[in-house]
């Protein structure tokens, strides 16, 4: 990351001493003071702004050396502050309401140019979901699209996997600072996306994700994409608000259809009704980006003797619980661990709720 120069620095200590009060900060916003104002600003005038006491003795006392240290935290760890002038933010992303003024970033910054695709879908999502995933997906991966998802468990791992398995490109956006990667359990799988990809979060790195700020994270999530593409939602749900968001910002809007019976379909058959693009292949989806699908390349699967060992376990339309693998097999706990997360990314088991499944083995 480049040396940051004192409007710059100014301009991150804004985003630090506002971020917990939004309305303080669209009162500035609005009334056309720019950011470095905040520190000329005499301590009626602020009060005056909504901000409370602590905040305006912070801004009094810290000036922008609260943007110094944040500075040298995020070059500590390996994470970028990408401004909304610089070449690589990413350029959807300055089309939308209000949007960040930098993000931080850390992974592969020369994917954020490319064109993507957003995935959601419910937390619970299942085999059906799982079927969906591995029908569309890898073709868009294939024809170059980046996949953004949320990194939560359900639909959005699934997408970010098939994008590993298919050696293509993927980014999580996180509900909190870069510091508190979101969920806590999918850390290996977090660690995999900035290894095909990386990760975007417009909150400083001490926030801690919490329910209020998942809307703002679903914001990012259409604003950065071309399209966002809805699989297995509940009537209510995060998903819903994503696709919402879209619409707000001029975004395609797609839907698997689903059993009317499924209350996982409910969200996205509505979806359906209320004119989204009904998506049943790769084909429905690429014609939408102006791609054709690009045709696969072989691949040799080449299967260890402990990872058939658990193939054949594992029944294609019953789960197997992990303590019966840790049983049947001979093998630690933490190795049984990685070897099932293998065969799960190279799409041959489905883990489940209780356990895991066989999925496409011959």
């Amino acid at each position: 990351m480049a040396e940051l120069n004192e409007e710059q620095l100014k301009r991150i200590s804004f985003h630090l001493l506002t971020v917990n009060n939004p309305k303080a900060r669209q009162h500035l916003l609005r009334n056309k003071f720019k950011k470095d104002d905040l520190f000329c600003l005499g301590a009626r005038q602020l009060e005056l702004t909504g901000l409370l006491p602590a905040e305006i003795r912070d801004i009094r006392q810290k000036n922008w050396a609260a943007a110094e240290n944040e500075v040298a935290r995020s070059k500590a760890n390996n994470i970028q502050i990408i401004f909304s002038e610089d070449r690589d933010y990413p350029p959807l992303l300055k089309e939308i309401f209000d949007p960040p003024d930098f993000i931080y970033f850390t992974g592969n910054r020369e994917i954020l140019a490319k064109t993507k695709l957003a995935v959601v879908g419910s937390r619970r999502g299942g085999n059906y979901g799982q079927s969906v995933i591995n029908r569309i997906l890898p073709e868009c991966i294939r024809a170059g699209l980046v996949i953004v998802s949320g990194m939560a468990y359900g639909i959005d791992s699934m997408a970010h996997r098939a994008a590993i398995r298919e050696n293509g490109t993927t980014i999580g956006v996180n509900a909190g600072g870069l510091l508190h990667l979101n969920p806590p359990g999918n850390s290996g799988l977090i660690k995999k996306i900035i290894d095909h990809g990386g990760i975007i979060s417009e909150f400083p790195l001490d926030v801690v994700p919490r329910p209020f700020l998942f809307p703002v994270r679903n914001r990012v999530i259409a604003g950065i994409s071309k399209a966002v593409l809805v699989v297995e939602a509940a009537l209510r749900s995060g998903s819903l608000i994503t696709a919402r968001l879209a619409i707000d910002q001029n975004r395609d809007v797609m839907a698997v259809p689903g059993n009317i019976d499924q209350s996982l379909s409910q969200g996205t058959n509505y979806l359906l009704q209320q004119g989204a693009k009904l998506i049943a292949s790769a084909s429905d989806l690429l014609e939408e980006f102006g791609l054709e699908v690009a045709t696969p390349a072989k691949r040799e699967l080449v299967l260890s003797v402990k990872e058939k060992k658990i193939l054949d376990l594992c029944g294609e339309n019953e789960v197997k619980g992990f303590d019966f693998l840790v049983e049947a097999l001979d093998l630690s706990t933490a190795e049984i661990v990685s070897l099932l997360m293998g065969l799960i990314l190279k799409n041959l088991i489905a883990e489940e709720t209780d356990g895991y499944r066989r999925i496409n083995y011959a």
